[in-house]
């Protein structure tokens, strides 16, 4: 009898054991479910361009979200919870910040986004974005005679 309550003992406990790391290999369906801004940049030439600083101006007290995009031009921003189903508009911002490199000097971009317009129905939760960021052109300072 002593054997085997132990036995039902060690099941338990592993069985336990195994749901709990079960929870941690497993996303939460919640972090699934988080709506984001999704985004592609690439140049005029259609390239991707790496490691663009996209800022995310949300205003109303909360610190802007700061992401660079991948060597495929891709970059994700969750959406604050705050802003959820709720009519708001941010600012998103691209910086080409490391100068030549990465494919050239690109210009600023900013653009105004109108997140969860009144009255729409929503299909994604995620909302898709792509940005052809043109070239700078530096002009040279001549001196004048």
């Amino acid at each position: 009898m002593k054997g085997s309550k132990f036995i039902y003992l060690s099941a338990a406990l592993l069985l336990s054991s195994c749901m709990a790391m079960d929870s941690l290999i497993k996303p939460d369906a919640d972090m699934l479910m988080t709506p984001s801004i999704n985004g592609t940049v690439c140049s005029d030439e259609k390239l991707p361009i790496e490691h663009i600083m996209v800022t995310a101006t949300w205003g109303s007290g909360i610190h802007d979200d700061v992401v660079y995009t991948s060597s495929e031009g891709k970059f994700s921003i969750p959406i604050h919870e705050d802003f959820i189903g709720k009519e708001s508009t941010i600012t998103l911002t691209l910086e080409d910040i490391d100068g030549i490199e990465n494919g050239g000097e690109f210009d600023k971009i900013s653009d105004q986004i109108l997140l969860f317009p009144e009255g729409e129905d929503y299909t994604s939760n995620s909302i898709s974005l792509d940005y052809r960021m043109t070239r700078a052109t530096r002009e040279e300072n001549s001196p004048q005679s």
